[in-house]
């Protein structure tokens, strides 16, 4: 389950108790709304991105419910997400795909970039993900302990090392 605690450690909610197999990464978006990925797949659950209110209401889900793949409609191990300022949304699908996937706002798939391995704009366990102010999308690298930067297409900007 999301819970909701209050700055003394009172919970204040919860929600989402059996939507999830692996929650494993969670943000709240400039306008409030609360992103999941469900990185796992267990009894026809998981291998999903949920966008919430704050009441927990799902208000779109990416990926297909309970199946692992790496298509426009499946993700196998998504770790983070993050979302533009024109609305776009950007997955981190790490765990076992290696590749950062782009939604429109309304959920529909744009494209997927990156392939596994150490190169330039290739990519082992992208982990987490951010979009800086200047729509640049900073992805940690952690299998090849860097961080690459993409523009909103997946051209490789720049490559940070030095980190482990």
């Amino acid at each position: 389950p999301i819970l909701e605690f209050d700055r003394s450690g009172r919970l204040l909610k919860s929600f989402g108790q059996g939507l999830m197999v692996w929650p494993h990464g969670i943000r709240v978006d400039r306008d409030g709304f609360i992103w999941v990925t469900d990185g796992r797949a267990e009894n026809g659950r998981g291998q999903q991105v949920f966008k919430m209110d704050r009441a927990g209401t799902i208000l779109m889900t990416l990926g297909t419910k309970g199946v692992s793949g790496a298509t426009d409609t499946t993700f196998d191990g998504p770790c983070d997400v993050d979302v533009a300022a024109n609305g776009d949304i950007f997955v981190a699908d790490g765990h076992r795909n290696s590749r950062i996937v782009r939604f429109t706002k309304d959920g529909r798939f744009v494209k997927a970039w990156g392939t596994r391995g150490s190169g330039p704009g290739q990519l082992n366990v992208p982990h987490a993900l951010a979009i800086d102010a200047r729509g640049r999308i900073l992805v940690t690298d952690r299998g090849n302990q860097r961080v690459q930067v993409f523009d909103a297409d997946g051209r490789t900007l720049a490559s940070w090392t030095g980190f482990g």
